[in-house]
């Protein structure tokens, strides 16, 4: 067998040096350029934990970050238990009023949100007893400010507060249209004479969502008349159940 020669060695040493070089300076550069995917995990986690103490590489809170991903801004309401029946038995005075409201809210800032209310009523009713019933068409309305004061805490405490869900206080301006109509939204008026009627009502209530697409809103509170005259002020709330979309 042929041995290699004392002078062909150095040139031997140099190419085992060379592939060996070749072979790892591509796995370096890999190794510095690939992602950390630890720290990217790591940063997820920080956004999905509800400790609020912890925060993400742009100095922002896990409740800033979370309202930012699920909030909505709008949310539309349809009303499925629109329904109202007066009965005064000594008199044989009956009236019944039903239908559906439709409701907007929106956004102004995260707590603040205004409210617009229409809610076409169908009435059927009779002023003492013996006398026919009557039937008509009548509209209410309703304009009203919502300050959603404990918003914060609810996400503080990984519940779902962004989509109109929270406690909240309230103002709001009622109207009702329609000589057959003895209401405003939060207020009701022995007779139908006016045609218009108004209220000026302050609230406390809560809302909530039920699922996806419903809703559930009761509040409590005090309410005036304004028009045709302002008149004394009235407990007075209202329990509302429907289908609601929101974005």
């Amino acid at each position: 067998m042929n041995q290699p020669s004392v002078s062909s060695l150095p040139a031997l040493r140099a190419l085992l040096l060379g592939l060996l070089i070749s072979i790892s300076l591509p796995r370096l550069a890999a190794a510095q350029t690939a992602p950390d995917t630890t720290r990217v995990r790591y940063s997820e986690e920080t956004v999905a934990t509800p400790d609020s103490s912890r925060t993400t590489a742009l100095g922002q809170t896990y409740s800033a970050l979370t309202r930012l991903q699920i909030e909505e801004r709008v949310l539309w309401k349809i009303g499925l238990n629109n329904y109202t029946s007066d009965n005064n038995f000594d008199t044989g005075r009956r009236y019944y009023r039903y239908g559906l409201y439709l409701i907007y809210e929106r956004k102004l800032r995260d707590d603040i949100s205004i409210m617009a209310e229409l809610s076409p009523d169908f009435t059927r009713y009779r002023r003492v007893d013996g006398l026919k019933f009557r039937q008509g068409f009548s509209v209410r309305s309703q304009l009203a400010g919502r300050y959603y004061y404990n918003l914060n805490q609810r996400i503080r405490k990984g519940k779902n507060a962004s989509n109109f869900s929270a406690n909240y206080l309230s103002v709001a301006l009622g109207n009702g249209f329609g000589r057959r109509s003895h209401e405003t939204t939060y207020y009701f008026y022995t007779f139908s004479k006016p045609f218009i009627r108004a209220d000026l009502s302050a609230f406390y209530g809560l809302q909530r969502r039920l699922g996806q697409y419903g809703f559930v809103d009761f509040n409590v509170g005090f309410s005036t008349r304004l028009a045709p005259r302002v008149y004394d002020f009235s407990p007075s709330g209202t329990f509302r159940i429907g289908l609601a979309l929101g974005w």
